[in-house]
């Protein structure tokens, strides 16, 4: 599946942070500093014409002090003027990087479509079939464990990443079978996945944990994001299936977590390992 410039480009500004417009100095000092000395120059000129000789040494000291202002001055305003015009040329620059950014209703239809092209990714690598019984995927997913994922708040105060680990889950009366990719929204790419099947017999553990890990946010740096959630699903021969799922919040982000898929896949994987120990390991 291709994915248009124009959505790629969007998707990149949405993670991109907005730059803040620098402020335009405030040079009335300097000019008042410039006129001071304009003052003082004619002042001076004006004593050197007299003839007099003290007025003539009260005009060298006005040209000294006339002169310093004036070029004190005028070397002020010209280095804010020039660090000025170079702030707003990065301004400029950057803010066309990160604007105009998509509608956040935007960015989850982007992201319900990727999701259900994956869901249909699944099924083939599976071999099930749509009026198969069994083929109902159980979603459960969040960021992706990689450099370069990246979160973002948007207007309506949810949080968004650019980067997914999706894991799928279809229970079948004997089996749990598992697809599971990491996907990059920007581009609309699976960058790998895999898939798993074990029969209910071979599962040995099922595990909620709450773990600490660093997560990029919008402006690049990477902070803890604390009470990560993580389901896992251990089995015989040292085989885990595990997936992020949840956090509760990071230093530098508040916001509810866009979440993929449902926590009810939790439960609902539960209790059919429930029901198969209740019915075949007696």
């Amino acid at each position: 599946m291709s994915i248009s410039p124009i959505r790629s480009e969007a998707v990149r500004k949405y993670f991109t942070e907005t730059p803040i417009k620098p402020e335009q100095p405030d040079n009335s000092g300097n000019q008042n500093q410039m006129i001071t000395g304009g003052v003082l120059l004619f002042v001076a000129l004006f004593l050197f014409l007299s003839g007099n000789s003290l007025l003539v040494f009260l005009g060298v000291a006005a040209g000294f002090f006339g002169f310093r202002s004036l070029s004190r001055g005028y070397s002020e305003y010209s280095e804010k003027k020039r660090s000025y015009e170079q702030a707003d040329a990065r301004y400029q620059d950057d803010y066309a990087k990160a604007e105009p950014k998509p509608s956040d209703e935007q960015m989850d239809r982007w992201m319900s479509s990727d999701i259900e092209n994956i869901i249909e990714e699944s099924l083939k690598r599976l071999g099930l079939e749509h009026d198969d019984y069994r083929a109902n995927p159980f979603l459960l997913g969040g960021p992706a464990d990689l450099q370069e994922t990246q979160l973002a708040v948007g207007r309506d105060g949810k949080i968004r990443y650019s980067h997914l680990n999706i894991l799928i889950v279809f229970l079948t009366e004997h089996n749990i079978a598992s697809y599971q990719c990491t996907h990059n929204l920007i581009y609309g790419q699976t960058l790998d996945d895999n898939t798993q099947e074990f029969p209910y017999k071979e599962i040995t553990n099922l595990q909620i944990k709450t773990i600490n890990k660093k997560i990029s946010i919008v402006n690049g740096r990477r902070e803890f994001a604390n009470g990560v959630q993580q389901f896992a699903l251990y089995t015989t021969g040292a085989n885990v299936i595990e997936v992020v799922y949840s956090f509760s919040q990071s230093a530098d982000l508040n916001g509810e977590l866009i979440k993929v898929g449902s926590e009810d896949t939790i439960a609902v994987i539960r209790k059919k390992l429930e029901e198969y120990k209740k019915k075949y390991e007696r």
